[in-house]
């Protein structure tokens, strides 16, 4: 009947009916053997079966009831007295030969199990850590090949940025060629910009980042950042403003902190509307830390995506427009803080737009 089962493709049911009915298979004979037979000790060798045989994290039921199956077989023959002197009486000296028996039988089963199951540990151990190293080594190549990929791609991309940038202050550049030459220019920067996102993405999956703190004044990082995109800034003519009510110094690693800075202003600035605002304050956080929250008037993220955020290639943004972009900025920012000992979020805010913190 098992063997049918597991034909039919229901593992489950036919382990369970193999073990019940092993159990009262020795129950059975057991109440009917004499005691000194030993009988029921085989039933110990059943207890841990169930772990073997079975998922524990699938059938955490069921393998504890099939595991607990054979104590209370062993209470009831115990309360019985091995049914009262019903069993079939055997000669003294069988009945010796039967403990004895039954007893090896039953150490070796319980043997037999361990042995089992140190292998299937060892066959389980052996296939983790061959997946490991193929993650490792695929880590690394990855890693490797976004290095290069990297490098390969600013050279030509540089080339474009030129050319457009000449071709758009060119004395004799027509309207249309200015216009060219800023989609040129445009597409560049979002493909050198998706390079660098690349790298750094690949940076914080191969392994821990190392932060190198040191007490620093934020405003002295954050301004490069705000130059680096004062272009865009003045492109889409947004107004930024930026207050300071808390003047410490705060201890963090300058790559990293201007890095994550980077990543949310980059997607504050990207999703303000034309004429949009962002907001920039330094204020006082939680337990004595300095808290800096970067705020747009742009469409915001729903209650319900909150959580969604910080995810890698979750592109919120798909439903409320087509901006540019990997979908990893926030989670590399995610990554930076949580490698200073800081805290990172995204708070629901009444008026339109998001407001992202870091601490």
């Amino acid at each position: 009947l098992s063997g049918w089962l597991h034909h039919r493709g229901h593992h489950t049911i036919a382990r369970v009916t193999l073990l019940s009915v092993a159990n009262l298979w020795i129950f059975t004979l057991s109440f009917f053997l004499d005691p000194n037979s030993n009988v029921s000790l085989a039933l110990l060798t059943y207890v841990g079966l169930p772990f073997i045989v079975m998922s524990w994290r699938e059938n955490r039921l069921i393998v504890l009831c099939l595991s607990a199956m054979p104590f209370v077989l062993w209470i009831v023959l115990m309360l019985t007295n091995y049914g009262n002197g019903a069993f079939v009486e055997v000669e003294p000296e069988v009945s010796v030969i039967f403990g004895y028996s039954h007893s090896i039988l039953v150490f070796c089963g319980v043997a037999v199990e361990f042995a089992f199951y140190d292998w299937v540990t060892q066959r389980y151990s052996r296939a983790l850590r061959r997946s490991l190293r193929a993650e490792v080594r695929a880590n690394e190549a990855k890693t490797t090949f976004l290095s290069s990929m990297s490098h390969e791609m600013r050279t030509p991309l540089n080339a474009v940025l030129g050319a457009s940038d000449l071709l758009s202050s060119h004395p004799q550049a027509t309207p249309d060629i200015k216009r060219l030459a800023k989609i040129m220019a445009d597409a560049g920067s979002d493909i050198l910009a998706l390079t660098e996102k690349s790298m750094a993405y690949a940076r914080i999956t191969a392994g821990p980042i190392e932060a190198d703190l040191k007490p620093m004044d934020p405003m002295a990082l954050i301004e490069p950042v705000i130059e680096r995109f004062r272009d865009k800034i003045e492109r889409k003519d947004i107004e930024l403003a930026i207050s300071k009510t808390n003047h410490r110094k705060v201890l963090v690693d300058p790559s990293l902190f201007t890095e994550t800075i980077a990543q949310i202003f980059e997607n504050a600035v990207s999703y303000a509307p034309n004429s949009g605002q962002v907001k920039l304050r330094i204020e006082d956080g939680d337990d004595g830390m300095v808290k800096l929250v970067i705020a747009d008037n742009g469409p915001g993220v729903p209650k319900e995506k909150l959580g969604d955020v910080f995810k890698a290639f979750e592109r919120l943004d798909q439903t409320y427009g087509t901006n540019s972009g990997g979908g990893v900025g926030l989670t590399i920012a995610k990554t930076y803080v949580g490698a200073m000992r800081g805290r990172i979020g995204i708070c629901p805010d009444p008026d339109p737009g998001a407001r992202v913190w870091v601490e």
